[in-house]
């Protein structure tokens, strides 16, 4: 836990501990979930639960883990739950040490977000309270804590939540556009945003029943927070680039592809394909890795005619080659620096780049991109997948 995609890896291990356990006890009595386990022995006395205590230590031991188990409990914590077997209650929980903080009612949010906190801490609380008057002993904390967050007259309430018929809800296949949010911004953009869906599927349009207000939907997403964004800063300054790292390798600088920048990393490149009697036509891609690589693989499919389909530049050099006998020269530069994809923020500014460098390009009748590339998908958050992980060993 804590590292980058450790709840995943955390819930893998413990579908493997589950189908461990499930040799020695029923899989409807114990329940896991991440690191925190639950276990009902039912009909048991003493000697058995000892037994199961250590078969239960013994299976932990073979996987390499080691555990602490606690028997005979008639009050047991587990989540944010608290289960009391003597009255058949349970009530909300939290660490001792806790500090209950929500977000300020002042802070850059969206509006919508602000106004539903003290619902979903009231609905929260409400479902892990087991009557009435055990959430009217719990909320006080909660209530002081929205109060000194800037939520004036807000009183918590207890909705008697019906645990008799709970249907899971059906999920909607919707189109869903998130687009950072900030009280800086005075344009509505979602509203915009609706308008021109109007706009360009009308009623009569074929793809109005794919495209509509039913089928997509509109939330915001928060921006970066200051103390995220003064951990940036600080990164940056104590962590400076390696002097000794050369932006060049070539061996003839003259002949650098990139005129002395071959080995950077994180890039929108552009690349001017001149030939003779022709007009000049644009090439605009990404490089996540060193340019170096990029430019090597372009070369493969430039010179290999097996390769000569992946990517629109190749498949227009070899056009030129073959109906034209001509041999075009290519320049070569950045039109962009930005970061590649993010495990924390989710978000690859790196293609959302490429992807606005090519819609906003001045001349468009001379770019070599098809406008399919606006809607494909990131590439470069594959290597954090499980599937894709690769022992150093």
């Amino acid at each position: 836990m804590g590292s980058y995609d450790g709840a995943e890896i955390c819930e893998l291990v413990g579908i493997y501990i589950l189908s461990s356990l499930t040799t020695i006890i029923h899989k409807t009595d114990i329940g896991l979930y991440r690191d925190d386990g639950l276990l009902v022995l039912r009909n048991m006395n003493g000697q058995q639960i000892d037994c199961t205590r250590k078969n239960i230590i013994k299976i932990f031991k073979n996987i390499g883990f080691k555990i602490e188990i606690e028997t005979n409990l008639k009050v047991a914590d587990f989540l944010d739950i608290t289960f009391n077997l003597t009255n058949s209650t349970f009530r909300p929980y939290k660490k001792p040490n806790d500090l209950l903080l929500y977000i300020n009612k002042m802070s850059n949010h969206p509006p919508q977000i602000l106004a539903q906190i003290p619902r979903i801490i009231s609905d929260r609380l409400s479902r892990n309270s087991s009557n009435e008057e055990v959430f009217n002993i719990s909320k006080e904390e909660y209530q002081k804590s929205l109060k000194d967050s800037g939520y004036k007259n807000i009183h918590l309430k207890f909705n008697k939540v019906d645990r008799s018929n709970q249907k899971r809800k059906r999920k909607r296949n919707n189109i869903r556009l998130t687009h950072p949010y900030s009280q800086e911004v005075a344009t509505n953009v979602g509203k915009k945003f609706l308008q021109l869906l109007d706009l360009h599927f009308p009623r009569s349009s074929n793809l109005r029943k794919i495209f509509n207000r039913n089928t997509v939907k509109v939330s915001y997403s928060c921006t970066k927070n200051i103390g995220r964004i003064i951990k940036s800063h600080n990164h940056k300054l104590l962590n400076p680039a390696d002097e000794n790292q050369l932006p060049c390798n070539c061996k003839n600088k003259a002949e650098c592809p990139l005129e002395g920048k071959c080995k950077a990393q994180s890039i929108v490149y552009k690349c001017v394909v001149s030939a003779a009697n022709h007009q000049d036509k644009v090439y605009l891609g990404t490089s996540e890795g060193e340019f170096k690589q990029r430019y090597y693989n372009h070369k493969k499919s430039f010179n290999n005619k097996r390769y000569w389909k992946d990517t629109t530049l190749s498949k227009y050099i070899w056009d030129l080659k073959e109906k034209s006998n001509v041999t075009p020269t290519l320049k070569w530069s950045i039109a962009k620096s930005v970061p590649s994809y993010s495990n924390i923020t989710k978000r690859c500014l790196l293609c959302l780049e490429e992807k606005y460098e090519i819609l906003n390009y001045p001349q468009q009748h001379e770019l070599l991109n098809r406008r399919s590339e606006l809607i494909s998908k990131c590439r470069h958050a594959n290597k954090y997948l499980l599937a894709n992980y690769k022992s150093n060993d």
